[in-house]
């Protein structure tokens, strides 16, 4: 069995470090990316990938209705600070709900 590719969105977490001389303090969320390099020592068998693919469906559908939602809240409110902060918080949610998605199934070890 060879190891996932997953471990190279590890490399994301690099472009948290543009936090530093733009003195955006949105970029220092990507530092979170740093963490798929755990994925290298997970041999990539047919669990992984179904747990992985359940994970990231849950991802998909809050990442889906948190853009409508900063969408439509954009639409009223209108500032770009703002629109920066919205698509922050869908990221590092997005992420979060991947991880403990995945931690939950392989907890539970069924289909």
């Amino acid at each position: 069995m060879k190891k996932s590719n997953l471990r190279f969105l590890g490399f994301l977490g690099f472009i948290g470090f543009l936090g530093f001389p733009t003195g955006n303090y949105g970029f220092f969320g990507f530092f979170g990316a740093f963490a798929f390099f755990t994925f290298g020592a997970i041999r990539n068998d047919e669990m992984f990938k179904i747990h992985i693919a359940k994970a990231g469906l849950n991802a998909f559908v809050v990442s889906f209705v948190g853009l409508v939602l900063a969408i439509a809240a954009l639409s009223i409110i209108q500032t770009l600070e703002i629109a920066a902060l919205f698509i922050g918080g869908i990221y590092l949610i997005q992420l979060l709900t991947f991880v403990f998605s995945y931690m939950v199934y392989e907890k539970r070890g069924d289909l």
